[in-house]
């Protein structure tokens, strides 16, 4: 236990030496790091160190297991391979713990890493837009759910980024690394983001007479087409029959897609893939309430019509609602799902409450 809390402080130390300027430390990332250590220390403390790798999320278990023994072992450097290893990830935590780090602790530190330069990606975006980026704001963009994740050995934090750095880097070469991350990490959500900015580029001059119905034929095609898409990329990835699935246009189907909207999806799934009680991930919804807000606030930024903003909202709109309805295929579908998301939606939001035009 002290051997971990040592080395959880000493990486947080570097944390903050890492993202200093000027003998000037971020409030926020000094806070972060504040939590993160607190954070990953509390939950060594409450489970152990093998019960940890089973808070909240198992996939935890795995990447421990690709840190210690697959890595080392294993290596095909096959795209098959990669993907398997999970290497945006998997790798940096690897090369920390070769110098002697926990293998968990340093999964939980690129997650920590990973918030960190989202933030510092999000903010220099919103400031080169001439807006003064408030508490709240940061609060939309960087948020308590996503500091939390910060906590964790899973890779969510680190696609956050990725889906940050397609949509808002200045650098294209920066934006090709940012969408390979993804299609490491989560091939559907690269194929999303894809898709998403394709459209979005289609449709940015779109008037405003038709805004609205772009905005409803954006809701629902994305859906229909995600869903035939995981018949495809099982077909392409796995070598299974090529199938339409019963559920493809069923009403369950597009309720069970439309509560990430709410952040309720651990309604709608089976219950033996819920590991908590309803209770407790209510209340898990009352502790971040971004988890429903941000794609509430969303929705509602959809409602206002800006020229300038079309193309990035269209673009987040079909991206978000075919990687949820790929994800709603599978017995995954959870809040989990949506955090890659969460920044690029608070960015949205925030431009939609400001007079100023987008400049990159």
């Amino acid at each position: 236990m002290l051997i971990f809390c040592i080395q959880a402080l000493f990486l947080g130390l570097c944390a903050i030496c890492l993202f200093t300027r000027k003998k000037r430390v971020d409030p926020f990332i000094l806070i972060t790091v504040i939590l993160w250590v607190f954070g990953t220390s509390l939950i060594y403390y409450m489970r152990g160190p093998v019960l940890q790798l089973w808070f909240y999320q198992n996939d935890q278990y795995f990447h421990w297991r690709l840190v210690t023994f697959f890595l080392p072992n294993e290596i095909s450097w096959t795209f098959h391979g990669i993907n398997f290893l999970r290497a945006p990830y998997i790798f940096p935590a690897y090369m920390i713990h070769l110098i002697g780090i926990d293998a968990v602790l340093a999964l939980k530190f690129v997650s920590l890493i990973s918030l960190i330069l989202n933030y510092k990606l999000v903010r220099g975006y919103l400031q080169r837009n001439m807006i003064n980026v408030s508490n709240f704001h940061i609060w939309l963009f960087s948020g308590p759910f996503l500091i939390f994740f910060s906590t964790l050995a899973l890779r969510e934090t680190t696609m956050l980024l990725g889906v940050s750095t397609v949509f808002l880097s200045r650098q294209i070469p920066v934006r090709v690394a940012g969408f390979f991350v993804l299609l490491i990490l989560r091939p559907h959500l690269a194929a999303a983001i894809l898709l998403g900015l394709a459209c979005g580029w289609l449709l940015e001059k779109v008037p405003q007479k038709i805004y609205y119905v772009t905005v409803v034929i954006s809701i629902f095609v994305p859906i229909w087409i995600g869903v035939l898409g995981f018949s495809i990329g099982n077909y392409i990835w796995y070598n299974e029959s090529l199938q339409i699935y019963e559920s493809v246009f069923n009403i369950k189907q597009l309720v069970q897609i439309f509560s990430a909207f709410l952040g309720l999806q651990f309604l709608t799934v089976a219950y033996q893939t819920v590991e908590y009680s309803k209770a407790s991930l209510f209340a898990l919804r009352v502790l971040f309430p971004e988890v429903t807000l941000i794609p509430l606030f969303f929705a509602s930024s959809l409602l206002f019509f800006r020229a300038e903003q079309t193309r990035l909202k269209i673009s987040i709109l079909i991206s978000f609602m075919f990687y949820i309805s790929v994800s709603s295929a599978t017995e995954y579908l959870s809040a989990r799902q949506s955090l890659p998301m969460m920044s690029i939606m608070a960015v949205a939001i925030i431009l939609s409450t400001q007079k100023k035009q987008l400049v990159s």
